[in-house]
């Protein structure tokens, strides 16, 4: 089904069948965990009223959920049945999206010619060969994968991407990759926030968002929210995930990630199964984003530093919602030919498999599998939440060596690596909080020491290439140590506010540390590291 049959009956269909399960579910459990359930629901409901700044809102509010835990606590049990139904009912209904297939003719109208601007995407509609060799929209859109396998799953099942995550910026990226690949449109989560700029929470309302408020913390709002999703899925609406769960606020490749909504492919596939759909299938296309620059970068390295291991999740106000902010970003993308990367990996079935043109499952020997045999309890089909929470977690597994392996070195990466190193081994005993307060990085590096270490870096770099552990490619192959480091150089100081990187004659000078080691994360897993301490 295509999200171009997302009509009013589909949209009341989906609701419908959310509500009624996750209802039904909290009906199955014990009256006291529905109880402890629901208390948490309000307590994290008042919490988030923290954050109101008006303070007659912020009392009504409160008081509601008073009332409401009043109305719970002393009411009958088809009253406490009628309390859960109608948050249930409300956080389905705030979580809905919508497709507009006006809106979405009228957006691939207006969105081409502003990233024609971006990308100097004159030649856009020239898209050669997509097959497994590298593939160019423009001169700065860079498309690598084979689209012709995953269209043809996409008539097989239905898909689930899940895309490594840097920026905002990253849907409008992939949006226009499914629409100039003739790729299908996709359902896809997004943040609470990123609806409160009226014109693009405009376009996000009406080509498949749904609202993911990371503030409600507790498990009914979750229960109701892996539902939707699975749901969706289940109804063969293409879905997209973002599996770091939020946008990398290091900048590294994530290592870690929340599975809570990539699952929900599985529990979808077994009930295609259960109710014998025809094509039943679920293919997930892992995709990695590589870029030169980061659009709200310097907010990003802020915060995790500021949160470190506390992550807040929600950043209302960073360079995305700034408009001036994202035409330096786009100037600095014509000017210097920053180029965006874009590559699909090989298909994956829900339990982390490879997938064959045909769609059919293949195990590590080469052998075709048959997945259903996988999710039978008693020689029945059937969900099985311990299970099926070890197979999507094996599938997790997969996700991150694919992330990884398919990461591609950019000239900003390699040269804030070898700086920042650089600058740690020369205080071994300090970590990023201690060289921020004492300056150590202001002291000048010798552009020969630069040179010397980049050509060891560059080195083993290859030979993670070699070994398909990285993606080196041959446009970073061709170019000297010293085109590397003066492209980075000025694709840094394009952008940022904060001088990030500089050169005097023959020294440099490391401007903002923070940026040197957000752009410097993105190689951190390599054990590039080890290699760099056992430089003299």
């Amino acid at each position: 089904m295509s999200l171009f049959d997302f009509n009013l009956e589909n949209k009341g269909l989906l609701l419908e069948k959310v509500v009624r399960r996750v209802y039904d579910e909290y009906l199955s459990i014990s009256e006291d965990r529905r109880e402890q359930l629901l208390l948490e629901m309000i307590y994290w409901e008042k919490k988030r009223q923290d954050r109101v700044k008006n303070r007659f809102q912020k009392w009504r509010k409160i008081r509601y959920w008073e009332k409401y835990e009043q109305s719970y606590l002393q009411g009958s049990s088809l009253e406490r049945q009628r309390c859960i139904h109608e948050s249930i009912e409300h956080y389905a209904n705030q979580i809905v999206g919508n497709f507009s297939p006006l809106v979405y003719q009228a957006a691939t109208k207006i969105i081409p010619p502003f990233l024609n601007l971006l990308f100097n995407a004159l030649s856009f509609r020239r898209i050669v060969s997509l097959g497994s060799s590298l593939s160019s929209l423009g001169e700065n859109l860079i498309i690598s994968g084979d689209i012709s396998w995953v269209k043809r799953l996409a008539g097989r099942g239905t898909l689930i991407w899940v895309p490594t995550h840097v920026s905002n910026f990253d849907s409008i990226i992939l949006g226009t990759v499914f629409h100039y690949t003739d790729l299908p449109p996709v359902m896809y989560g997004a943040g609470l926030n990123l609806f409160y700029n009226k014109f693009i929470g405009f376009f996000m309302k009406n080509l498949g968002a749904y609202k993911v408020d990371r503030l409600r913390a507790h498990q009914i709002y979750k229960d109701v929210l892996k539902e939707y999703a699975t749901t969706s899925i289940e109804m063969g609406f293409h879905n997209l995930f973002f599996p770091g769960g939020t946008r990398s606020r290091s900048g590294a490749v994530e290592k870690k990630l929340k599975l809570g909504l990539v699952g929900s492919g599985l529990r979808a596939y077994i009930r295609n199964l259960q109710t014998a759909k025809k094509n039943p299938n679920i293919y997930i296309i892992p995709v990695t984003i590589n870029a030169h620059l980061t659009l709200e970068a310097e907010t990003l390295i802020d915060d995790f530093l500021g949160a470190r291991g506390q992550s807040r999740y929600i950043i209302e106000n960073d360079e995305f919602s700034s408009p001036m902010r994202l035409f330096s970003y786009l100037k600095s993308h014509i000017h210097l030919n920053s180029k965006t990367f874009v590559h699909l990996a090989a298909p994956l079935d829900p339990f982390g498999n490879r997938v064959d043109e045909q769609g059919s499952s293949i195990d590590h020997h080469g052998r075709l599998i048959d997945i259903s045999r996988y999710v039978l309890k008693d020689g029945h089909v059937e969900i099985d939440e311990e299970r099926d929470r070890n197979y999507t977690s094996e599938l997790g597994n997969v996700l991150i060596d694919s992330y990884h392996r398919k990461n591609r070195v950019l000239s900003t990466n390699l040269v804030a690596f070898t700086l920042y190193e650089m600058i740690a081994g020369r205080h071994p005993d300090f970590d990023i909080y201690k060289l921020l307060r004492t300056h150590a990085y202001g002291e000048p590096i010798e552009l020969r020491d630069v040179y010397r270490t980049m050509d060891r870096v560059i080195a083993e770099l290859r030979q993670l290439d070699d070994q398909g552990r990285i993606v080196y490619d041959l446009s970073m192959r061709s170019k000297d140590t010293q085109d590397i480091l003066n492209e980075a150089l000025k694709i840094f100081a394009s952008y940022h506010r904060r001088k990030t990187v500089d050169r005097v004659g023959d020294k440099i000078y490391v401007g903002d540390l923070l940026l040197l080691y957000y752009y410097h994360n993105r190689l951190i897993g390599y054990n590039l590291e080890d290699m760099m301490r056992g430089i003299k």
